[in-house]
């Protein structure tokens, strides 16, 4: 029979999840980052008086910013819960007539 898993090894469980989101999210900004700076590194919203760009290069830089930047905050974010899951370790458990 599986014994039940103690405080510490639920803590250790889930900064290993955490810290697991934070680098896949790093991964994925990687990745889109590559993608927009080796295809598409010319491409911006220009003014009237300047030369178009085509519509598909403008949406798809748009959308690989747009991935680079929600990446970059759910690392930022996960790396600060695994932080306070980290320093905040196991929580002491209180006898009865305390």
């Amino acid at each position: 029979m599986a014994r039940a898993p103690n405080e510490h090894e639920i803590n250790a469980m889930s900064v290993r999840v955490v810290l697991r989101l934070f680098f896949l999210s790093a991964v994925v900004l990687a990745v889109a980052l590559a993608l927009r700076r080796a295809f598409l590194w010319d491409v911006m919203p220009v003014a009237w008086d300047q030369e178009p760009t085509s519509l598909w290069a403008l949406g798809a830089a748009f959308l690989l910013r747009s991935i680079e930047n929600l990446t970059a905050a759910v690392g930022v974010i996960a790396l600060v819960v695994a932080a306070a899951l980290w320093l905040g370790g196991p929580q002491p458990k209180l006898r009865k007539g305390e």
